[in-house]
């Protein structure tokens, strides 16, 4: 709001070419470059964010829309504002519905409210006692705008996207292609500097079966500046954004850019391979399906293993003048065996070719089908048939190959968002690595307590179990502070702010004692007992819920155990009732943090998720 006053002024008014934009995109549940024709059927396709702004552009929008007046709207720069405006009116309408609800127990979080950041901030200290709660480098998703990291409940889009890890593969340019010739010699910066295309692979232990590499002809990329000042990356404007702020730039978050080039230009170039069987390099060929949005926009290329790269060299070879390459720029090169496995032998992607009857590259849908077959039985049961790991299962070599790669120079560790997030501030996220501080949730003696609590919890129906299971499988550390917004200060370290999925994992034990701590949302009524926000200390906190011996002479002994019998009355909680988005996050931690603050017997007894 802050920004859209700055943009348009108090009255919020819009340059005409604006407001005939935001027009068109209102056509209701149409997207604006796809209108239906009479009679087809039509299925809206809405984000979350957008379902619930109903078209708007502006978030001034979304607030006229529920009859809130401009003037009013202004004094939504103020974040208090959103405190003091929402809650009466989520009452309001709640009562209206006719629900029962105990409104004494009512309380805002965040530091607005003193006792409740009293409350999140000894949660977080205790956490760091039992070193739940670690600090060190890791990769997390982040807003370079916000110049933070970016958890779920602070994205656009992109809810419950993580981090992908690759290996980027340094294919190192042996002689240029004539046109890529012309131009790289034309960039002074480029003198004297080594140029690499890297490749992002998710499957490094397959290199010794390189070919060739990819480019799309279509796509734009750049020469970049590495962190090495003699090495310059040829990738995508977007993949060079991500590796800036992984420590592969001269600058950390500083892309430094010294021209560009076509995938077109590229094509017909010689690259040294890490590891290949062919020494003295491989061509730069075109693929079809290179895609922009993920990866680097190089693809190095294994036909041996990958149904998409057989695929693409056969193709290739049949036709060299349909998709004008020079016939010497494949004929010599064939799959090498790289690994074997008993259901598709030394060659599994010619062999899943073969039996699904894949006569080109264009045949998405079989490839799809055989690119996750040959991915999962070669790295469930496949052993190396070459190099250094052969004999060893594809599972221990993976990742031996991958640190081989790495010390030697060949290859740079890489990561981007598994798929788009987008910022409540409008910043498309990167992959950021950075000192922060994290929940150590995914390990392993934590993990095997959160299961055994899941397992004895009711969760109202099968599906609800599983996710949670499936989530348990794969959660790990989560970014849990950051540097400013709606929260409680960390407690030992004041410049920064819990973040918002972090400090509430364990509210439902403060709904036992609200009432009798406060009579406002905010705190600022000091409830029945008179118990003050500096009785509240850690001692009394660990008295009230954990049941430790609080110290002789505590001026409010007997308030507290009237705190403490409130808690013991109503815990452990029989339900906690939320919506099935958060099973990724708020209700897996809600488990984890209950179990590592909570003995069993007050480990909660049961979900329904809606």
């Amino acid at each position: 709001i802050a920004h859209e006053l700055e943009l348009f002024g108090p009255n919020f008014e819009l340059p005409k070419e604006d407001d005939s934009e935001i027009l068109s995109e209102k056509v209701e549940g149409m997207s604006v470059d796809a209108t239906p024709k009479a009679g087809a059927n039509f299925k809206a396709k809405k984000t979350k964010v957008a379902a619930k702004s109903g078209g708007a552009k502006y978030q001034f929008q979304i607030m006229q829309a529920q009859g809130i007046s401009n003037e009013e709207i202004a004094k939504f720069a103020d974040t208090q504002y959103w405190l003091e405006y929402y809650p009466p009116i989520a009452m309001a309408d709640l009562n209206s519905l006719g629900c029962k609800i105990d409104w004494r127990r009512a309380f805002l979080t965040t530091e607005h409210n003193p006792y409740y950041d009293s409350f999140a901030r000894w949660q977080f200290q205790r956490l760091l006692d039992m070193d739940k709660i670690k600090f060190g480098e890791r990769l997390t998703v982040w807003s370079a705008k916000d110049a933070q990291p970016c958890m779920d409940h602070d994205r656009q889009s992109g809810e419950g996207v993580g981090p992908q890890e690759y290996t980027g593969i340094k294919l190192e340019v042996l002689q240029w292609s004539e046109q890529g010739s012309q131009i790289a010699s034309a960039i002074s910066d480029l003198a004297g500097k080594r140029i690499f295309l890297v490749a992002a692979t998710l499957r490094p232990e397959t290199m010794y079966g390189q070919t060739n590499c990819f480019v799309g002809t279509k796509l734009e990329y750049g020469f970049f500046m590495s962190n090495n000042a003699d090495e310059v990356y040829v990738v995508s404007e977007r993949a060079a954004r991500n590796m800036a702020f992984q420590k592969l730039s001269p600058e950390n978050g500083k892309v430094v850019k010294l021209g560009t080039i076509s995938g077109q230009a590229i094509v017909g170039s010689k690259v040294n391979a890490p590891l290949s069987e062919y020494k003295d390099g491989v061509y730069v060929l075109p693929m079809d399906n290179v895609l922009a949005t993920k990866g680097t926009g190089v693809v190095t290329s294994v036909p041996s293993d990958s149904p998409d790269d057989y695929a693409a060299l056969r193709d290739l070879k049949k036709k060299p003048d349909y998709y004008d390459i020079d016939p010497k720029w494949v004929e010599a090169f064939n799959p090498i065996a790289v690994l074997s496995t008993e259901a598709y032998g030394e060659m599994s992607a010619p062999t899943l070719c073969e039996k699904l009857k894949i006569n080109s590259q264009k045949d998405r849908v079989q490839l799809a089908e055989a690119k996750e077959a040959a991915y999962k039985e070669g790295f469930y049961n496949g052993v190396m048939s070459i190099g250094d790991f052969k004999g060893l299962p594809v599972q221990v070599a993976k990742q031996m190959v991958r640190a081989q790669l790495i010390e030697r120079n060949e290859a740079v560790a890489y990561a981007e968002p598994e798929g788009l997030v987008m910022s409540r501030s409008g910043d498309e996220c990167v992959i950021a690595l950075c000192n922060q501080w994290y929940i150590d949730y995914g390990e392993e003696a934590w993990k095997a307590l959160t299961k055994k609590c899941l397992a004895q919890m009711n969760t109202h129906g099968d599906d609800t179990r599983a996710q949670f299971e499936a989530k348990l499988d794969w959660l790990h550390q989560w970014a849990c502070a950051r540097s400013f917004g709606l929260g409680s200060k960390v407690p030992w370290d004041e410049s920064l702010v819990i973040e918002s999925l972090s400090d509430s994992t364990i509210y439902m034990s403060y709904y036992t004692i609200a009432h009798l701590l406060h009579r406002s949302l905010d705190g600022s009524e000091i409830g029945p007992l008179g118990i003050t926000t500096d009785d509240m200390d850690y001692s009394a906190w660990d008295y009230v819920l954990l049941g430790k011996d609080l110290p002789s002479g505590h001026s409010k002994a007997a308030e507290l155990a009237e705190l403490r019998r409130s808690y013991l009355y109503w815990y452990p909680l029989d339900i906690r009732s939320s919506g099935k988005d958060l099973i990724q996050n708020h209700l897996t931690f809600f488990m984890y943090v209950h179990t590592a603050m909570f003995p069993e017997r007050e480990w909660p007894r049961g979900v329904r998720v809606n």
